[in-house]
């Protein structure tokens, strides 16, 4: 086991992305045009010749350097080209360089000390539609039942502007003009690279109701958008088209992944469908000096 730090430039990324798509556990995020966008300068630990990776999401504020998970990136962690490595994922964070005293990370796996647990959703898409369904809640059923007496129609293949515009007027949470410049960066990478896919609910005179955007990576749907308006809402247009994206995908993807659960109300939203709680770890180290550890 060699395990050496790289910083951006001395990264090769063609290796890295063979790395990510070639790893058991390769998301989305840890591709390194997903890192260009939400961690611009990110570096790494490189085990060798690209055996196993981690990346390193830097930022720096107040002169100060440190790591910290960049927006729209869940969860990252340590790949392996192969899936026989014997390399333990807690090495890569016993190398992190000491320079780097604060560290905030979500990863894939459990270090132990300085860990929590968070909890992600995600739905099995192995079986049949009818399979599937059958494990929706009462709730859930019922109001997709209610969406489709609405004459609404699921739409697929919006553009990424409209779906980033309808976001931003109906934002779940406040996020910053930089944020939303990230989000549309995403976006229009993903759909350029083949791997984007964008969805809308439309009434019968063609306003937009609800969007979704999901990324189609390997196995598994990443649910990386979604927004409803006041008239979505009523009407349970986000039920109706979760449930034909579910139909569209059963038996040809492994994983849906919600992307989401740590708050109540969306873990009831995603548990209705039949998706499952799966851990993820937040990884949080401080050893600045007071007051700088106050700051960050």
């Amino acid at each position: 086991m060699e395990i050496k730090y790289l910083k951006h430039n001395q990264i090769d990324k063609q290796k890295w992305d063979f790395v990510i798509e070639k790893s058991d556990n390769g998301l989305v995020y840890s591709l390194s045009w997903y890192l260009d966008i939400v961690s611009p300068g990110w570096e790494a630990l490189i085990d060798g010749d690209y055996k196993a990776i981690m990346p390193l999401p830097v930022k720096k504020k107040y002169g100060l350097k440190y790591l910290i998970q960049p927006p729209f990136c869940q969860q990252l962690g340590a790949y392996y080209k192969e899936s026989n490595a014997k390399i333990a994922t807690t090495d890569f964070l016993k190398l992190i360089p000491s320079k780097y005293r604060f560290i905030a990370l979500n990863l894939d796996f459990d270090s132990g000390k300085y860990c929590t647990e968070r909890t992600n959703f995600e739905l099995n898409l192995t079986s049949n539609f009818e399979s599937i369904r059958s494990n929706f809640s009462t709730n859930t059923k019922r109001n997709i039942n209610k969406a489709k007496k609405q004459e609404l129609n699921v739409v697929e293949n919006i553009s990424p502007k409209e779906l980033w515009n309808f976001k931003k007027g109906n934002p779940v949470n406040d996020l910053s003009k930089w944020h939303y410049q990230k989000l549309l960066s995403i976006i229009e990478s993903a759909v350029n690279k083949g791997i984007g896919e964008s969805y809308s609910v439309t009434n019968n005179q063609n306003d937009i109701l609800a969007v979704v955007f999901l990324i189609n990576y390997k196995n598994r749907l990443t649910f990386l958008v979604s927004s409803s308006n006041e008239f979505g809402k009523e009407k349970s247009a986000m039920f109706l088209l979760i449930d034909s994206i579910i139909q569209k995908y059963a038996e040809k993807k492994e994983v849906f992944d919600f992307e989401g659960g740590t708050i109540d109300n969306l873990a009831r939203f995603f548990s209705g469908f039949g998706a499952v709680p799966v851990k993820y770890y937040h990884y949080k180290r401080n050893k600045l000096i007071w007051p700088i550890n106050k700051l960050v």
